[in-house]
């Protein structure tokens, strides 16, 4: 479908733009829009079929590239802030963000984020973003903040996102490995950030025990792998428990491995030792 503007559709879309908008939001801008039209609601969704916006969800439209009706010419990623930032915390991690650190080189069209507010659509995996499915965990823990590595992205002046920054990107791998791949996605994805010396293990350690005592022994584990293991028992060995063991992959594995443990990190190798080494190596 080719774009068509009316003179309104430019007037409210430079109008946006003045307002450094790149999202324009019924209900937060129904006052200026009715200098337009006295119905915002029908104007606005009538502009998304001649292709002048692009509809996000939740009475939320995006200004498209100009010259194409497509989302694909525009970044997603702000889109997602636009749909889900008014609802609450949320970032995008799980293997988008591995994707974008370049710690792996597969792609998915599936935006995983974690949020901290409950959406029954998003629970169930019913929410998308301009036909992009959204995969979420929710989580009600107080794991938003920058000072966990939680990183703004800014992309323009008028749109970012938030995104889990490459260390937190690790750990989260182990605290919810369902938005990260196969293991073998993420296990290579951590010998890779090992091996191109661009990760901080001081920050892995620290995030790693202030998500859970499990995530921070499986933490341990693949540092140990990777010669942290020194590093790694000053920093997280106060995270063991006696008597209390934790699978090194938390969800998505039936135990094809030996149940072989990890005494140092109260760990169950619910796959294979030496498959896990594979993997790590192969990052490198």
């Amino acid at each position: 479908m080719a774009q068509r503007f009316t003179d309104t559709d430019t007037e409210v879309i430079r109008r946006a733009r003045r307002k450094r908008r790149d999202v324009i939001v019924l209900r937060e801008d129904s006052d200026w829009l009715h200098e337009y039209s006295p119905r915002p609601k029908d104007m606005l969704s009538r502009m998304a079929h001649r292709g002048a916006l692009i509809p996000i969800g939740a009475g939320r439209y995006a200004i498209p590239v100009i010259g194409s009706t497509s989302p694909d010419a525009k970044a997603w990623q702000p889109m997602l802030h636009a749909r889900l930032a008014s609802m609450g915390d949320y970032y995008l991690g799980g293997f988008s963000a591995l994707v974008e650190h370049r710690l792996t080189d597969l792609s998915e069209t599936t935006a995983f984020v974690v949020a901290g507010f409950w959406n029954s659509a998003l629970a169930e995996g019913e929410m998308t973003v301009v036909d992009r499915p959204i995969r979420a965990a929710i989580t009600r823990r107080a794991v938003f903040d920058d000072t966990l590595g939680i990183e703004t992205v800014r992309m323009s002046r008028s749109e970012d996102y938030r995104r889990s920054d490459l260390n937190r990107t690790l750990v989260d791998c182990l605290w919810h490995p369902e938005l990260s791949g196969t293991p073998e996605v993420w296990i290579t994805a951590w010998g890779r950030a090992a091996a191109r010396s661009v990760w901080d293990v001081d920050a892995i350690c620290r995030y790693a025990l202030a998500l859970s005592p499990s995530v921070a022994c499986r933490a341990g584990v693949l540092l140990e792998f990777l010669g942290e293991g020194q590093l790694a028992q000053a920093a997280l060995s106060r995270a063991r428990r006696p008597g209390r063991f934790t699978p090194l992959v938390a969800r998505g594995v039936s135990g094809d491995g030996s149940q072989e443990r990890s005494k140092d990190w109260n760990v169950i190798f619910n796959i294979p030792r030496e498959r896990v080494e594979g993997w790590l190596s192969y990052g490198k």
